[in-house]
Parts: C-alpha cells; sequence; structure tokens
C-alpha cells in the first residue's frame, strides 16, 4: 500500500487575525507539527498552500497552492491530488489541528474503510479533514464537480461511502481563534 500525506495550510486564517498555521504550539509551528504527524504514516506530504517563511527543505515535503489562491479546502484537495497520483491511498490532515499526531495514531489503528474512514467529533459530525481515503475514491468525487472553489468539504464527500470512528474531543480540535489559541498555549513566533 502506498501512502500519502495532504495537509491543508491554504487559508486566510481571518477568525484568527494572524497565520494561525504559524503559531507555536509545544515548541513547533502547527504547521510542522501536522506534516511530521503526517510523516509518522506516509511517506511523503503534499502541503496544499505555500511553503511559509524559513521553511527547511525536506525532499518529503512539497508544497502545492490552488489556483486562484484561496479556494477553499476543496480547492486545495483538488490541487493537491496530481502530486500524489502514484498514492493508493491518502491521508488528510487539516493544518491547523491541535493534535495532529493523535489523529494520526487513531486513523492508523482502523482498517480501511470502502472510501475511507475519518474522525467523528463528540457532536457526532464528521471531520473529514482528519481522514484517510483512496486516491481513487477522492478523485472520482472531485469529478463530479465542475469546480472546487468554495465547495463545502461536505459536499466532496457526499457520494463516499466513509466510516465514522468516534473520537474524543482532544482529536478534533483545531485552533481557529484567539481564544482558543490561548487556552492551548499557542502563541505566534517570536514571542515568549
Amino acid at each position: 500500500m502506498r501512502r500519502a500525506g495532504l495537509v491543508l495550510g491554504g487559508g486566510r486564517s481571518t477568525r484568527m487575525g494572524t497565520d494561525k498555521l504559524a503559531l507555536v504550539l509545544e515548541g513547533r509551528p502547527l504547521l510542522t507539527r501536522s506534516v511530521d504527524a503526517a510523516l509518522t504514516w506516509a511517506s511523503r506530504v503534499v502541503v496544499a498552500g505555500d511553503p511559509p517563511h524559513g521553511w527547511s527543505s525536506d525532499p518529503r515535503v512539497r508544497f502545492r497552492r490552488e489556483s486562484p489562491a484561496f479556494g477553499g479546502p476543496v480547492a486545495g484537495i483538488a490541487a493537491a491530488l496530481p502530486l500524489l497520483e502514484d498514492a493508493d491511498e491518502v491521508l488528510i490532515l487539516a493544518g491547523d489541528l491541535a493534535d495532529p499526531l493523535s489523529v494520526v495514531r487513531l486513523l492508523a489503528a482502523e482498517p480501511e474503510g470502502e472510501d475511507g474512514i475519518a474522525l467523528e467529533d463528540t457532536s457526532g459530525w464528521p471531520q473529514y479533514l482528519a481522514g484517510r481515503y483512496r486516491l481513487g475514491s477522492l478523485r472520482d468525487a472531485l469529478s463530479l464537480l465542475e469546480d472546487p472553489r468554495d465547495v463545502s468539504v461536505r459536499r466532496l464527500m457526499r457520494p463516499l461511502t466513509v466510516c465514522l470512528i468516534p473520537a474524543p474531543a482532544t482529536a478534533t480540535q483545531d485552533l481557529d481563534t484567539p481564544e482558543v489559541a490561548k487556552i492551548l498555549g499557542a502563541r505566534p513566533p517570536h514571542s515568549r
């Protein structure tokens, strides 16, 4: 089984008011935490977005921005998939997850689903940006869309049979607002 990771990192961070993927949590930026977590399961990762300032080059990690920029997560998935063509299964992680390694561990412990598996939060909502999917299934779902720009992830996943795995709140927690960042202890880079 050939595995690849896809980390979504191309948003504007509007609610956060600053680049949330640059926030430092437990000594590392959120983007680095998500990429490193994905690399514990996959041999390579594509980040849907631009490389951040100061990114250390790694031959296992590539960046691909959707065109036009800021088209949403589905546009990011569509832009990244061509770089993953030789994978059988793709791990998708939101770049702003507070604990991406726990997400990967939960997903890795499960067998493959028909089209994929994803975490389900404590409210019963599917967290599709914390999931593993067959590449062919993702490609087929994308082919049903006229344009992936500004399409909801739920709409993309609607035709797929995705097994949902109940997860603790800590696994599906993301950092979208300054309030959440403060609670979790995430700080902007270069702050003390």
